[in-house]
């Protein structure tokens, strides 16, 4: 190994305080170490490192296997380039006891291990510089941003590149160095100027990381006022655009999103989001200020519930309940959703009211000031309890705000003047929320088609005072606006309306399509949802349905099948270390199996070549490749008397012996009648000798 002693061993060790695998860690490093005293080496053959390579493939194709299997995709990625140390340690093992101290790159490639046995020469690899940078690459993955970690990889990275760095002395005194045009040698001292911008190249990288890493927090907390100029707001604006002013028709998709079981009726309305600030045509989130749900006694359950903070309270203050398992509130209910998260992430749609979700397993869940619950590090399938009391009012979602008042002046003038047509008034909330209602409730249909508006035109005010046709969109954004209008807060939201029930599931099932949006005002201290858009909504939806569509229903429930399975609690299915052993087992076996195939397969494919096209077992072959290893290869237009011919005028090499053997060879090849015995004996013989004299012939060049 062309590594200096110790360097392997730090790395890995510094890849297993990382990874949490120091003990397997410890026993690498001492072995990659001890091998360098080790005294007695090996003559490993090509055909010895290849199965070392298969072994190690086999080993992390099961790794592979065993943490997707385990995990949610983004861990499972993480996990296997943890683990990539430990998977092909054993090549540097077997390059390190070898008597070379190299292999060729041909061993690490199936493609090239083809070429290389018709006779192509590939150069040669030395795999303990790759070996370190797979620690320290490994070691990052298995990162959680402690400083040891930058501290471990930066004395790695000075240790490497001090081993490698040039040796003035050694340059002077190289031949052809010295004279006009070459700079003079490094003053004394140089090694401490080297060790001087080691350290500031640290220093730098260090507070570079560190400033980056505060840049992008403070982007996700002003962005809100960089965009919008609103100066009591400051975060990340998450943003759901809508469809509002669009021509043509909205189409959805029906495919199965959630799956919805409950005891009684489900709630009719589950929400996953909302937003306060609306520009054109888009709603924002003005404060993402995430704070963690912690987890309960039993890591899987969530409580939601706090007290609003007064009105005069400041913003971004809550105060919370005290977190834990206790019994449901008086009058309280239980669904049960199961949603798909993309990598483990995503909203939880929840009704109105939750006060706590149970068997949620998530690595964080965090909710913000809004009320929208986000889940990071969650499995590839959620299947939640969300406790609830109907008629308690929406999500916990704080107090209103200012923002949850203010409407954008391209839309004040006519939402004001048919707030005050309505007579809304905002010291009567109640009364002014059913005359909103009553309004949607007369001559408003529902429709996914938009035609041309008139030029100019505002597309809510041609909703509302022209058309009154649109979809839910259209009916919550233009709800809010009045709401606000008459100086009542307002928010628009957005999730699904549970409306279909499956005999074949046995529960209520969510499509695509049943998307929805609707408003939340604040009546009586809570936040009251508010569907203004007509029921008839959903009988157009259905109507849109795809006749192909049972047999899509049907694939859906086999693959939710599966991910229940797959994405079980663990401690349900927790393999232990027996699914280890039997894993290692289970693949030592499949590879044993398969080499056996493949030898097997080689060795028919051999003798049916044999017996298709006599003379291909000829030993004269064994020479061909020695001396194309040696960079004298026969070209593809050459005779093998003009390659012999070719040989002993640029190389020396004997013409006689060669030239004898190629015309038995080529009798053996070509003849019908072949050789005879003592002949075919002497083809075999001489040609075994002349290769291994080929072989310990120098390279070409």
């Amino acid at each position: 190994m062309n590594t200096p002693a110790g360097v392997l061993g730090a790395a890995t060790l510094f890849w297993g305080w990382q990874a949490g695998l120091l003990p397997l860690a410890v026993a690498l490093a001492a072995a990659l170490e001890g091998v360098r005293w080790w005294p007695r080496r090996w003559d490993i053959s090509v055909e010895d490192f290849t199965r070392v390579t298969d072994a190690c493939a086999v080993l992390f194709t099961g790794l592979v296997a065993y943490a997707y299997l385990t995990r949610v995709m983004t861990l499972a990625i993480m996990a296997v380039i943890s683990w990539l140390p430990a998977c092909y340690a054993p090549v540097l093992l077997a390059q390190a006891l070898s008597k070379r101290g190299r292999f060729s790159v041909s061993v690490l490639f199936w493609a090239l291990r083809r070429r290389a046995r018709r006779g192509e020469s590939f150069g040669e690899i030395d795999l303990a510089w790759p070996f370190f940078i797979i620690c320290v690459l490994s070691a990052a993955a298995a990162n959680v941003r402690r400083p040891g970690f930058y501290g471990g990889m930066f004395l790695l990275s000075c240790w490497a590149l001090w081993a490698v760095r040039p040796n003035p002395r050694e340059r002077l005194a190289a031949p052809g160095v010295s004279g006009a045009g070459v700079p003079p040698p490094p003053p004394t001292g140089s090694g401490l100027a080297a060790a001087a911008m080691l350290a500031a190249a640290g220093l730098g990288g260090f507070v570079g990381q560190d400033r980056l890493h505060w840049l992008q927090g403070t982007l996700e907390k002003n962005a809100a006022n960089i965009l919008f100029g609103l100066v009591e707001v400051g975060a990340d604006p998450l943003q759901t655009q809508t469809a509002i002013g669009r021509i043509g028709a909205l189409k959805q998709s029906d495919a199965i999103v959630l799956r919805v079981a409950s005891e009684g009726r489900p709630p009719e309305l589950l929400r996953q989001a909302a937003y306060n600030i609306y520009r054109a045509g888009s709603w924002f989130t003005s404060d993402n200020t995430a704070g963690e749900l912690p987890a309960g006694a039993d890591g899987v359950t969530r409580r939601l519930e706090e007290d609003p903070a007064p009105a005069d309270a400041p913003s971004g203050k809550k105060t919370a309940l005290p977190s834990g398992d206790g019994g449901p509130m008086a009058g309280a209910r239980q669904v049960t959703v199961s949603a798909f998260l993309k990598r483990g992430r995503g909203l939880l749609a929840l009704p109105a009211g939750t006060s706590r979700v149970e068997g949620l397993a998530a690595g964080s869940v965090t909710r913000n000031r809004l009320g929208t619950v986000s889940v990071e590090e969650g499995a590839g399938l959620a299947v939640y309890r969300a406790v609830y009391a109907p008629g308690a009012g929406a999500v916990p979602s704080g107090a209103p705000e200012r923002v949850d008042l203010i409407v954008p002046p391209r839309e004040a003038g006519f939402m004001g003047r048919l707030s005050r047509e309505l007579g809304l008034d905002r010291r009567d909330p109640r009364q002014s929320l059913s005359k909103v209602v009553r309004f949607f409730e007369q001559g408003f249909t529902y429709s996914v088609y938009q035609a041309g508006r008139k030029p100019g035109a505002d597309p809510l005010e041609d909703f509302l005072f022209r058309t009154r046709s649109g979809h839910c969109e259209y009916y919550a954004t233009a709800t809010a606006l009045l709401l606000r209008s008459a100086g009542i807060p307002a928010r628009y939201a957005t999730g699904y309306s549970v409306q279909e029930y499956s005999r074949l599931e046995r529960s209520h099932i969510v499509r695509q399509r049943h998307a929805h949006a609707w408003a939340l005002a604040f009546v009586d201290g809570a936040w009251r949802d508010v569907d203004t858009t007509p029921s008839t909504w959903a009988g157009v939806e259905s109507s849109l349905a795809p006749w192909w569509g049972p047999a899509r229903d049907l694939w859906s429930l086999a693959w939710y099948g599966f991910s229940r399975w797959r994405w079980a609690e663990r401690s349900a299915r927790d393999p232990g270390p027996w699914a280890w052993l039997i894993l290692g087992a289970v693949a030592a076996a499949a590879w044993k199996v398969w080499t056996k195939a493949r030898w097997r397969a080689g060795q028919a494919a051999a003798a049916g070549a044999a017996r298709a096209r006599p003379g291909l077992d000829s030993e004269f072959y064994l020479i061909e490749a020695a001396l194309a290893g040696r960079g004298w290869g026969r070209r593809p237009w050459e005779s093998w008397r003009a390659w012999a011919r070719r040989l002993q005028a640029e190389h020396g090499f004997p013409l006689a012996e060669v030239s004898a053997l190629a015309v038995l060879h080529e009798r053996h090849r070509f003849d019908p009648a072949g050789l005879a015995p003592d002949e075919r004996l002497a083809l075999g013989a001489e040609s075994r000798k002349l290769a291994a004299r080929c072989r310990r012939l120098p390279p070409s060049g």
